[in-house]
């Protein structure tokens, strides 16, 4: 028996990616469109939010650059994506 839930739960997940592409392009000089197209996934997306968090922080440059090593691991795929289609 199919979840009944399934269909609303896609549309939602749908929906708040697209939000949250829509909100990082508003940031970056990157269109909705080509986020989704290079960071299709809802979880890419939150990490480059984290990731622009993170630089545009009004932290001292030394700090952004600690935040930037601890977080490496887990933002640097995401950062290479970016920086892949922004050159």
């Amino acid at each position: 028996m199919p979840n009944r839930f399934a269909k609303i739960a896609e549309e939602s997940r749908q929906k708040t990616n697209d939000q949250l592409a829509g909100e990082l392009a508003s940031l970056t000089i990157l269109t909705s469109d080509r986020l989704d197209e290079i960071l299709p996934r809802r979880s890419d997306k939150a990490r480059l939010a984290r990731l622009m968090a993170i630089v545009t922080s009004s932290t001292r440059k030394n700090e952004k650059i600690a935040a930037l090593r601890g977080n490496l691991n887990d933002l640097g795929g995401v950062l290479f994506k970016v920086l892949d289609a922004m050159l």
